[in-house]
């Protein structure tokens, strides 16, 4: 059974035509760790205010266990709803120490209980050494800390994070990512974060729902987000594409490329796809192997863990349609002229605009 659900909620505000949130459906299992995707002013931080109380919706509705807390007539007050959250810039308060800062989220328990769960969550975060310094005197990363031991506290059932990364610095990220990952895991808490870094996703969520003009576009594990996008703007959204148009036709799909094979069979009428092949998937190769592309070599840049290469296929059809292909130091082509080689279950078909 769901522990959080929202179906249908929608928000626009004032002076504006376009809805900063249309028809946000979303389901959130207990433990599980779900990230909101998408570029500045997709809807994502305003999805976070409205399940925690700090906007109104116009519409749609909002469960967490059993609890309706919006809903046509219903409006339930922020501090009433089990929902903890961590802001972007922690709004940890300057004068007070870090053990002030996380008691300030226990001033309903009794004062021993209060003293309590103080000492489990600094110790929760690491921070019992540091309990009397003043945010200031803290790193970035033992600011985040105390802001979510400050928020989870409470033992709320639900946990917002808004943009949890976006004030540390990216030599410091990938621990922190790991740090908090861990944490979340260890304490079985429900989160929801907010990112627009793909990266966050990969390292922390268990599911990710990807956001564009205040709509959901896809769910899913990174892994299905990355490997079978829906369209072509997820393609890319996860890294490198290459998108290449294609009529599908039974198991072959006619490409500028020419003819490759599909490992599933379209059932109905030719119609017109799209294919996304991602960089990794196409390998230096011989002119014998069973799919294979003569190409020439454009240009290659290196990338640190790859060599980013661009190729030109040739064929009279094929020189305006660039292939990025991402290479290892041994797979580097030491010629102009060469083949790639690909795996026919690397493709990736979606439907075209307008297909359907």
């Amino acid at each position: 059974m769901n522990l959080l659900r929202t179906e249908g909620l929608s928000k626009t505000y004032a002076g504006s035509k376009q809805p900063a949130l249309h028809d946000f459906s979303l389901q959130v299992e207990k433990g599980e760790i779900v990230a909101l995707l998408g570029e500045s002013g997709c809807g994502k931080t305003t999805a976070l205010r409205v399940m925690a109380g700090f906007e109104r919706a116009d519409s749609g509705t909002l469960h967490l266990q059993q609890r309706q807390l919006i809903g046509p007539g219903v409006f339930t007050d922020p501090a009433a709803r089990g929902i903890g959250i961590v802001f972007q810039d922690y709004a940890l308060f300057p004068h007070k120490t870090a053990a002030q800062n996380i008691a300030y989220g226990l001033q309903k328990f009794a004062a021993k209980e209060r003293k309590q769960r103080l000492n489990e969550m600094l110790d929760l975060v690491e921070l019992s050494a540091y309990a009397q310094r003043y945010p200031h005197q803290l790193s970035g990363g033992q600011q985040q800390r105390v802001a979510l031991a400050r928020a989870m506290a409470p033992q709320p059932d639900v946990l917002l994070l808004d943009e949890p990364f976006s004030n540390i610095d990216t030599v410091k990220k990938n621990h922190l990512r790991e740090e908090l990952h861990a944490l979340l895991k260890k304490t079985g808490t429900t989160a929801i974060f907010v990112t627009h870094d793909t990266r966050d996703v990969m390292a922390i969520a268990d599911r990710v729902a990807v956001m564009r003009k205040g709509q959901i576009l896809q769910t899913g594990t990174p892994r299905e987000l990355y490997e079978k996008p829906r369209v072509p703007y997820l393609a890319r959204f996860f890294g490198n594409s290459n998108i290449i148009p294609a009529r599908w036709k039974a198991n072959q799909l006619s490409t500028p490329l020419g003819i490759l094979p599909s490992q599933t069979t379209n059932p109905g009428a030719v119609r017109d796809v799209l294919l996304s092949i991602r960089p990794t998937a196409l390998k230096p190769g011989s002119a014998d192997a069973a799919v294979n592309i003569a190409v020439k070599l454009r240009q290659q840049r290196f990338m640190g863990e790859h060599q980013e290469a661009e190729f030109l296929p040739i064929g009279p059809e094929n020189n305006a349609l660039p292939l990025l292909v991402h290479l290892t130091e041994n797979e580097i082509l030491r010629t102009d002229i060469g083949h790639l080689h690909l795996d026919p279950g690397a493709i990736h078909i979606m439907d075209a605009p307008g297909s359907k």
